[in-house]
């Protein structure tokens, strides 16, 4: 599911370990992540049953799965969708929780429906696991990677060139991108060493850094904006428990679906519809939402709750001005595959 939280990290740790050097196992970045699944390598990739409903609404689905990989994560679609052609970008590759690799994929409606074309690598050179997470309508892309000291920091890419992005904020020990507009405006979160807030949301607007905390929140990150300026992401109480929340012209306000324990807030196109998951039991939470994770639809008040039949969890990642719906399950097997829901 969508870039899961700073609860989880602990497993995220013990991955990076694994795969890179012993010092990055002992990494104390507490940024949104991907979730845990298991599969051997040696697996065939399944097909999804085509026109699968999610539980409440009627969509028509589209697989979005990397050729020859078996872990497939789209995080972000440009908002602005005026044209026929829509850009998606995501992680894929054999991590659990930051895959190793970022593709792009331009998406084509017509009246035949939905026509994926070629993937795309989109990799912030010579670093072992990264993500990307936003794009906007100018072909921007935005997101984050480890190095290989296991310290997080955020990318851009924009015009063929990527640059680092690390907050100048005091006592910061790592960045992460989440999403980025039209105009450029970036949102994400920063981790704080020693202080009681460890981690923070904050905006990048014309080069000018700020920091954010939803009221009261032990953390807060963002995780999308759109061409308002309204921000969505996730904040911890001080229980522990996880939200979503709203940030719109300075009111915040949580966002909790009907019984669940645990959701986020993972993206909003421009008329303020926002999609994210949840749990509703201690299991799911325990497992990252993949042991009965369900995503939802929060649209003029209302919740659409999304599940793919038959499958561990799904969540939502991204929504755009056509009401395309951009998420992620995990299959019975253990597959992580990505999906377009159309209306």
């Amino acid at each position: 599911m969508k870039k899961q939280t700073f609860q989880h990290f602990a497993v995220t740790s013990a991955l990076l370990g694994l795969l890179l050097s012993a010092s990055l196992s002992q990494t104390q970045g507490k940024f949104p992540s991907r979730p845990m699944s298991h599969h051997p390598s040696s697996a065939t990739s399944p097909t999804l049953v085509q026109q699968a409903q999610p539980a409440g609404s009627s969509y028509t689905y589209t697989l979005l799965d990397f050729p020859g990989t078996f872990y497939t994560f789209p995080e972000a679609l440009n908002v602005d969708s005026s044209s026929s052609k829509v850009e998606i970008v995501g992680g894929y590759g054999q991590g659990a929780y930051l895959t190793t690799d970022s593709f792009l994929v331009h998406v084509t409606e017509s009246k035949k429906g939905i026509t994926t074309e070629s993937y795309q690598t989109v990799n912030f050179p010579s670093v072992p696991l990264q993500s990307a997470d936003g794009v906007n309508k100018g072909g921007q892309i935005v997101g984050q990677y480890v190095d290989t000291s296991g310290v997080f920091h955020g990318w851009e890419l924009s015009g063929g060139t990527f640059t680092t992005i690390d907050v100048p904020f005091s006592g910061a020990t790592g960045t992460f991108l989440g999403g980025i507009n039209d105009s450029g405006e970036i949102v994400g979160g920063w981790d704080q060493s020693g202080a009681p807030q460890n981690q923070h949301g904050f905006t990048l607007i014309s080069g000018t850094y700020t920091s954010f905390d939803y009221p009261g929140a032990l953390q807060t990150v963002a995780f999308a904006v759109n061409n308002k300026g309204d921000i969505v992401g996730y904040w911890v109480d001080t229980s522990g428990e996880e939200h979503g929340f709203l940030l719109s012209g300075g009111t915040y306000t949580s966002i909790d679906p009907p019984g669940s324990i645990w959701t986020y807030a993972s993206g909003i196109n421009d008329a303020g519809d926002i999609v994210g998951g949840f749990c509703t039991t201690v299991a799911c939470y325990d497992s990252d939402g993949y042991n009965g994770g369900q995503g939802f639809l929060l649209s003029k008040g209302t919740y659409t709750m999304f599940t793919i039949p038959g499958e561990s969890g799904t969540g939502l990642s991204a929504i755009n001005d056509k009401g395309w719906i951009l998420g992620s399950y995990d299959d019975a097997a253990g597959f992580v595959y990505g999906f377009i829901a159309v209306p």
